[in-house]
């Protein structure tokens, strides 16, 4: 799942290692070499499960090749990584996150798959956009693993009891209004919507709506005091007028759907990924539905295909062609994409993706009817985040939830977190 931190400390670590340097000059693991690679990603104990299901069946075909998978929740998982890498052994192959992507790359930890082992990796069949959005400088630091876009997961009943049918064109406003309302039939202890004003997401399909972004291309907010100001005032109309949840509910928000507000039945809505949308089904227990994000222009949802995450080769591994071999493997085989399914968003393989949306059911085939049905209204895809992108996210919850908790005026948390966030990104 995405949207938990990386702490300073694991940040730290990384920056401070003596040891990230590119010397990854062994590319071991050639033709009837045995070799054993570490693969390691974050996920549930079902992600575990299909996962390692695939690497079985990837060892089967390649008898030489033995591969040691480890995998934990997000926040673990990158404090795990970070420590791993400054002491000069990260996984062989590891799943990246967007917001980690220049962390890791820039720094020499990860291996160019422009060059050497990675030229075995074919992108041939997978979106160019999307394939390009491991790039960073000419260099192609990690591949898309799955695609998944942004979207609202909502209770259809809830809803339409209100009125309100949020697969069709919604101003902000307009969904405020049902939001309030499905809060006031629930008597105010169900509320309409997860309160969304410390989420990065959707700050940033919010900016990129109104012709802004997140992160310029060199490294830099994408948004002034004036932009965050808006966005936050929102928020805060939400809640104070009971259609988003109140501070307490979303404090440390943690968007794993078992956790998340949405996923214990206290609100009827939640912005989130498409992809996390099963996890939410699962934990809610009613039939939900996803639609895309309110918008002033309908023209512009401000969504785009998303790398929900990405696979990436240790520039330090002594096994780089059976690495990459891996990489391959889970990103074009049709079994491997079978087993693998939709659990973390549309396979990137097209050939794949359209194996399965023919074959889709249940919350899987809501997924790809989704994501075919926006696909004409998808923008291109921001610049990879900057290094601090993480910290950036950390920072944003933070300082929100001062606002929330009455701690501090708009326009002060505003001052708080453009000063703060300058130092983040340096």
């Amino acid at each position: 799942m995405v949207a938990r931190r990386l702490g300073r400390a694991a940040i730290a670590a990384l920056v401070l290692s003596p040891l990230l340097t590119a010397c990854g000059s062994d590319s071991g693991g050639g033709a009837g070499e045995n070799v054993t690679i570490s693969f390691a990603w974050w996920g549930s104990d079902g992600r575990a499960t299909i996962t390692k299901q695939a690497v079985e069946l990837f060892q089967q075909r390649n008898p030489t090749i033995k591969v040691d998978t480890t995998f934990s929740a997000y926040a673990a998982y990158w404090e795990k990584v970070a420590t791993q890498t400054a002491g000069g052994n990260p996984p062989d192959v590891m799943n990246v996150d967007f917001r980690y992507l220049a962390e890791y790359g820039e720094r020499k930890v990860l291996l160019d798959l422009n060059e050497g082992a990675g030229k075995q990796i074919s992108l041939a069949d997978v979106n160019p956009e999307l394939a390009n959005t491991g790039v960073i400088g000419g260099k192609r630091y990690a591949v898309p693993w799955a695609q998944n876009a942004s979207s609202l997961v909502y209770d259809p009943a809830a809803y339409t009891a209100a009125g309100a049918d949020p697969s069709k064109p919604m101003t902000w406003e307009q969904f405020r209004a049902a939001a309030e309302k499905v809060s006031a039939a629930g008597g105010n202890s169900v509320r309409g919507v997860t309160d969304f004003g410390m989420i990065d997401s959707a700050l940033e399909i919010w900016l990129r709506q109104r012709g802004k972004a997140m992160f310029t291309p060199d490294g830099k907010l994408g948004f002034g005091a004036g932009e965050l100001r808006e966005y936050w005032e929102l928020a805060d109309k939400f809640r104070t007028t009971k259609a988003a949840t109140e501070a307490d509910v979303t404090a440390s928000y943690n968007t794993s759907p078992e956790q998340s507000p949405l996923g214990k039945k206290l609100t009827s809505a939640e912005f989130a990924y498409d992809s996390v949308y099963p996890g939410f089904q699962k934990a809610n227990g009613k039939d939900l539905k996803v639609a895309p994000y309110p918008s002033d222009d309908a023209s512009n949802t401000g969504q785009y295909r998303r790398p929900s995450m990405f696979l990436a080769v240790s520039a330090r591994g002594k096994a780089q062609e059976a690495s990459a071999k891996l990489v391959n493997f889970l990103i074009n085989d049709p079994e491997a994409g079978k087993i693998l399914g939709a659990d973390r968003g549309l396979p990137p393989n097209l050939k794949v993706r359209a194996q399965l949306a023919g074959a889709a059911t249940g919350t899987n085939k809501v997924i790809f009817d989704y994501e075919a049905e926006i696909e004409p209204r998808l923008g291109p895809a921001p610049a990879v985040p900057p290094k601090g992108a993480g910290a950036i996210q950390k920072l944003l919850q933070r300082t929100y939830e001062e606002i929330a908790f009455g701690r501090l005026t708009v326009d002060a948390a505003v001052d708080r977190f453009m000063s703060e966030a300058q130092k983040d990104l340096k």
